[in-house]
C-alpha cells in the first residue's frame, strides 16, 4: 500500500515538471514581436483575398498604425505568393529638390506610374493592435508559473481603382493568437519594447487557501503513512 501511495505521488510529480518543462520551451523563443508577426500572417492572407483580380496591384506603403511594419510585408509575401503582379508605392511626399522616397528592395515596381489604368492600389491600415496577459497559469503545489498571452490585431483593406477613385472592394479582417509564457521568461518575451509590454494579471484571494490546501495534503500523507504501519 505504502509503495502504490509512493509511486501515485512520484507520477503525479514527474507529470507536472514535464508539462512545466515543455510550457518553458515554447515560450522561450517567443517574444511580443514574434507573436505579432504570426497574427499579422493570418490578417494578411483574409486581407489579400479581396484583392483578386488580373490588374496589378500597387500597396501603399507603409501601411497606417503598423508600427512595426508586420502587415505591410505579409501582404507583399501573400500577394507575391499567389502570383500576383505587386507593386509598391511610399505614401511620403516627395520634397522638391529631394530624392524620391526608397522602396524595399526586391521588389517590382518600374514601368507604374502614378494615374497608370491598368492597376488597383490596396489601402490597408491597421486600426488595433495589443498584447496582454489574462491570466496566471498556477504550478503545483503553489506559487504561479506562467502567464496566458493573447495577442490580437484588426485591420482593414480597400481596393481602389486609382484613375476613377472607384472602390471596388472592401474589407476587414482580425486575428488572435494566445500561448503560455514562463514566468522566468516574461521579461525576455517584451524583447525590449515598450510599446508592447503588458502588466501581469494580479493575483486573487485563492493563494491564500495554497498554504492551506498543501498542509492538508501533507497531513493526509502523514496520516496515510502511519494508518498503513498499524
Amino acid at each position: 500500500m505504502k509503495r502504490r501511495a509512493a509511486t501515485a505521488v512520484f507520477a503525479v510529480a514527474a507529470l507536472a515538471a514535464l508539462l512545466g518543462s515543455a510550457g518553458r520551451a515554447d515560450a522561450m523563443f517567443r517574444t511580443h514581436a514574434m507573436m505579432l508577426d504570426s497574427v499579422a500572417t493570418i490578417v494578411a492572407g483574409d486581407l489579400a483575398r479581396e484583392a483578386a483580380g488580373d490588374r496589378p496591384v500597387v500597396l501603399l506603403v507603409p501601411v497606417q498604425g503598423d508600427s512595426l511594419g508586420l502587415l505591410g510585408q505579409r501582404l507583399l509575401e501573400r500577394l507575391r505568393a499567389d502570383g500576383r503582379d505587386v507593386r509598391i508605392r511610399a505614401r511620403a511626399l516627395v520634397t522638391p529638390g529631394m530624392p524620391p522616397p526608397t522602396l524595399p528592395p526586391g521588389l517590382p515596381h518600374e514601368g507604374w506610374q502614378a494615374g497608370d489604368p491598368r492597376v488597383t492600389e490596396l489601402n490597408a491600415r491597421v486600426d488595433g493592435v495589443g498584447v496582454a496577459y489574462v491570466r496566471r497559469i498556477r504550478s503545483f503545489p503553489f506559487g504561479v508559473k506562467g502567464y496566458e498571452r493573447v495577442v490580437m490585431m484588426r485591420a482593414s483593406a480597400t481596393l481602389v481603382d486609382p484613375e476613377t477613385g472607384q472602390v471596388l472592394r472592401a474589407r476587414s479582417a482580425s486575428g488572435t493568437v494566445t500561448d503560455i509564457v514562463a514566468k522566468r521568461d516574461v521579461a525576455y518575451a517584451a524583447g525590449g519594447s515598450r510599446a508592447f509590454d503588458p502588466p501581469l494579471p494580479r493575483g486573487s484571494g485563492l493563494k491564500i487557501l495554497e498554504p492551506l490546501i498543501v498542509i492538508g495534503v501533507v497531513a493526509g500523507l502523514v496520516v496515510l503513512f502511519y494508518s498503513n504501519r498499524n
